[in-house]
């Protein structure tokens, strides 16, 4: 187990440094010889990481798929926008404003979708979703309707001095900030409110019978998913300089969620390499032809046929099972890996925990 660990410590050290030294070592290289790797996509591919991460936290551990976490995301895309355009924030405030604005939306919402899991479920998120999209969409004279609203990024205002936020060192505070969401992300899967999540996925009924109420964790964890995906959006709105309805739309929502199986449910890592595959995937193939959409989608589908677990949870399974000396299994969920974020134990023992505390 400590070797596991130390492995998975010393893979993700050394996957950060590859982060930290892309924009400067592939800056002015091309790729395959296509096109140059430009940092503003590094930067997106760390948001779309993110944003997947709050469908993981849903989907991979607590069980609960969502089609609408897109609506956190432009709700926070266009909380930042507005709250520039009408109050001349800075760059900060304006983030903390279009998260808090996603969270508002998630807590809002989160009652009505609590009344219902799996299928219904999902389309009450991809409901509610398309209910904000098209009031950004009908309100004009405030969101700018169908054609969006663009606006300015702001400093990064401290008392005294400012810094202009440019593409390189915006890449830069976007990789400090995912690594300490990353860390977080980690804390929480890990801590006794993240054991009950997962026990929630194994066998919600068992976990009603220890006296737990379920309906309060799942609405928790909507509420830090619709947080991570607001802080994604509004970012993403300060690094493009725009806010528009598609980013609130279900196709958005399936965007992440595609992004969230290419890596692997159920793991630490899988959004990020996911969303390297998507990002990075469609820019290079966009430069090639107009019907890049095709494309992708073969992508996924062999993805998906190819790794069932994901690229990344597939990988880390077949090591772990070979190291334990079983037989790879695609039966058992991959947050059972102890390579990603340790073991996890059954429905009954992680309730049984988070009771007593």
């Amino acid at each position: 187990m400590k070797n596991r660990q130390t492995q998975g410590l010393i893979g993700s050290i050394l996957a950060l440094i590859l982060l930290a030294i892309l924009p400067v070592k592939l800056g002015s290289h091309s790729i395959l010889g296509l096109m140059h790797l430009d940092v503003s996509i590094l930067s997106e591919m760390l948001l779309f990481a993110i944003a997947a991460m709050s469908v993981n936290l849903l989907l991979g551990y607590t069980g609960q798929m969502s089609f609408g976490n897109a609506a956190y995301f432009g709700l926070g895309a266009y909380g930042a926008g507005l709250s520039i355009h009408y109050w001349d924030v800075k760059f900060i405030v304006a983030t903390l404003i279009g998260t808090g604005i996603a969270i508002l939306g998630a807590v809002v919402v989160g009652p009505f979708l609590l009344r219902r899991r799996g299928i219904y479920f999902s389309l009450l998120t991809l409901a509610f979703g398309q209910v904000f999209y098209f009031i950004a969409y009908r309100a004009n004279h405030i969101t700018g309707g169908e054609d969006g609203m663009s606006f300015s990024r702001p400093y990064l205002g401290f008392p005294g001095w400012h810094v202009d936020v440019r593409e390189m060192s915006f890449y830069y505070a976007m990789l400090i900030l995912f690594v300490a969401i990353l860390i977080a992300f980690w804390l929480i899967v890990r801590s006794p409110f993240g054991r009950t999540l997962q026990a929630i996925r194994q066998n919600e009924l068992r976990v009603r019978y220890l006296g737990l109420d379920t309906n309060r964790f799942i609405y928790v964890a909507l509420i830090v998913s619709a947080a991570m995906a607001g802080l994604a959006g509004a970012l993403y709105g300060l690094l493009i300089m725009f806010a528009a309805p598609l980013m609130l739309d279900w196709h958005q929502s399936g965007d992440f969620v595609m992004i969230m199986i290419l890596g692997g449910a159920g793991t630490i890592w899988g959004p990020l390499v996911g969303s390297f595959i998507y990002v990075i995937g469609k820019d290079i193939i966009s430069t090639i032809t107009e019907t890049w959409q095709i494309y992708i989608g073969a992508l996924f589908v062999i993805c998906v046929l190819a790794f069932p677990r994901g690229l990344f949870g597939t990988i880390l399974n077949a090591i772990v099972r070979r190291d334990v000396g079983a037989p790879v299994s695609e039966e058992a969920p991959i947050s059972e890996v102890p390579w990603d974020h340790g073991p996890t134990p059954n429905a009954a023992a992680m309730a049984t925990e988070q009771k007593e505390r």
